[in-house]
């Protein structure tokens, strides 16, 4: 007979977690009432919360209450674990034991993965190992057609409209945080780069969370710093200095071919389109086709290495190694992913810069509101373009949520 296993919450939070917090999200994941909720975080005693489950269910289980905030174990049945214990008698007569009553608990339909046409079954596990870490196995990342850049932004797209203002308020933390750096003049600018993977980090996390139990905390982008950070701000310290190795390598290459000389150099820092131009002419486009030619492969470095740190434990060197690789078997729908992005940006621009000359005609007045519609919209930009990454980390690592089942309340 297979071996099963039971889900034990330990009676504790997770310290980053306010208990009310974890009481709500906890109701709305398994639809129960919040008090039944209380009762049970309040209570601070180990209590099953599932039973007679594999193990791939039982760490699936395991995951969903980490996410909510709640420090949660797996045991073989054939272990001693404390009795399952009835939150609703805990409140109702506290201090007296109770039996156990396994509640109607309902659950979240399972998100949908990219390729909606697989079916969604449970991973396997090793038999061995039973931890509280919360990582899966990571999968073999598989090559995706083109279609599958479009179907990313469409998911993306799909996720934000769940929780609009709670992603529009976490994207506005990271700019405001990252805006205050950037008035520290060099190192304010160096400190928000080495500093964006872990807030993605943190709204990756946020994306996981949402996905799994359908809530959105604002601060999520702050969830990078305890969870990871160190490897996250690894992936920001290589990216920073690829940067600059690629700049410079574009520089010299430049100078030695004569693109760039003293002159052309005077005409770009003067920012006259006219002498840069006259100067520089077509050399200019061969110095931006080598930049390009650097950056193409830092970015493929860097795009899914914050997901796959923060998501899969990875260390910073080998989540930018499979997400380089990851990439490249990836590369035809991630340059449809790329150019239908681009087409958003520019059209949105187009159509604001549009709006606000009419608005303009018409009214200083409305031109200055329709210029404070620019600050959502970009936010609403950041916003897809993370969720987009997420929804292409689950697709090609083949990485889709399953059902929850019942807990034992």
């Amino acid at each position: 007979m297979a071996q099963v296993f039971q889900v034990v919450f330990t009676g504790t939070l997770n310290p980053a977690t306010r208990a009310e917090e974890a009481v709500r999200d906890f109701a709305a994941v398994f639809k129960v009432s919040e008090e039944k909720a209380r009762a049970l975080i309040d209570a601070g005693e180990a209590r099953v919360l599932k039973s007679d489950v594999d193990e791939a269910n039982a760490r699936h289980y395991l995951e969903v209450l980490e996410e909510i905030g709640l420090v949660a174990r797996i045991e073989p049945m054939d272990a001693p674990a404390a009795e399952p214990t009835s939150p609703a008698a805990m409140a109702s007569a506290a201090g007296q034991a109770a039996g156990s009553a396994v509640g109607t608990a309902a659950e979240p339909a399972p998100r949908s993965r990219a390729d909606s046409s697989a079916a969604s079954s449970p991973p396997s596990w090793p038999a061995s190992g039973v931890t509280t870490s919360g990582m899966r196995p990571l999968s073999e990342p598989a090559a995706r057609p083109a279609g599958h850049g479009w179907v990313w932004i469409e998911q993306a797209w799909a996720q934000f409209k769940q929780q609009p203002w709670n992603w529009l308020a976490a994207m506005a933390l990271v700019y405001l945080v990252t805006g205050a750096l950037g008035l520290v003049p060099v190192i304010g600018s160096l400190a928000s780069m080495v500093l964006g993977p872990v807030f993605a980090g943190g709204l990756l996390l946020g994306a996981r969370t949402q996905q799994r139990t359908g809530t959105l905390r604002s601060t999520t982008a702050f969830a990078g710093f305890s969870q990871r950070g160190r490897q996250l701000a690894t992936v920001g310290v290589l990216y920073v200095a690829g940067l600059m190795v690629v700049s410079l390598a574009a520089g010299l290459i430049a100078v030695a071919t004569g693109v760039l000389t003293a002159g052309s150099m005077e005409a770009l820092s003067s920012n006259d389109p006219t002498l840069i131009a006259a100067e520089i002419g077509p050399g200019l486009g061969l110095f931006l086709v080598l930049l390009m030619l650097g950056l193409v492969p830092l970015l493929m470095l860097y795009w899914f290495a914050p997901a796959l740190v923060v998501l899969d434990g990875m260390t910073a060197v080998a989540a930018m190694r499979l997400s380089f690789q990851t990439c490249w078997k990836n590369l035809v729908p991630l340059t449809v992913y790329g150019l239908a992005l681009l087409l958003l940006l520019v059209g949105g621009i187009l159509v604001f810069a549009l709006l606000t000359r009419l608005l303009g005609d018409l009214s200083e007045t409305l031109m200055a509101v329709a210029m404070l519609l620019l600050i959502p919209l970009i936010l609403l930009f950041a916003a897809l373009t993370i969720l987009s990454v997420f929804t292409a980390y689950l697709d090609v690592f083949d990485q889709g949520a399953t059902g929850h089942g019942t807990l034992a309340l």
